[in-house]
């Protein structure tokens, strides 16, 4: 078992190892035009990485000059304008941060009117046959309140 794996191992490494030459003699017709594009490469990232530097110190001088026009105190910051205007910026901040108050209106509705009507007047309309739903249509009250005077609970 030993001795088939070293076998295996063997072929495996004659067999990349002349692969890999092989590779590199039939490249090295094509050695110069790989020297260009490999210096095309580096080329491009150097100008990708200069190009970086460029927009960090830009950006970087933006901040700074924004910077120049801060005044902060604790945790009070305040913004010095171009025409020397003093802008709260913490107050502008915490403003923000409340909700806008709403305009709510209040409408007042009428009490309930209060019938005025007695019991003996109920009880005259069920004596005449009146149901109880027309008793209180007539009178005002509930039809619970008719059926309470009738009942004679109430």
């Amino acid at each position: 078992m030993q001795k088939m794996r070293v076998v295996v191992v063997t072929v495996v490494v004659i067999l990349s190892t002349g692969f890999c030459v092989l590779i590199i003699v039939s490249l090295i017709p094509y050695f110069s035009v790989i020297g260009r594009a490999a210096t095309v490469v580096v080329i491009v990232l150097l100008a990708c990485i200069a190009t970086l530097m460029l927009s960090f110190t830009w950006s970087r001088i933006g901040v700074w000059s924004h910077r120049r026009h801060l005044l902060i105190a604790g945790d009070v910051v305040v913004y010095l304008d171009d025409s020397g205007k003093l802008l709260h910026l913490s107050a502008m901040h915490e403003q923000a941060k409340l909700p806008a108050p709403q305009q709510v209106t209040v409408k007042e509705l009428p009490a309930p009117k209060e019938p005025t009507v007695d019991k003996e007047t109920v009880l005259e309309l069920y004596s005449h046959g009146n149901t109880l739903r027309t008793i209180a249509e007539t009178t005002g009250l509930s039809y619970y309140q008719v059926q309470k005077i009738t009942s004679g609970k109430d």
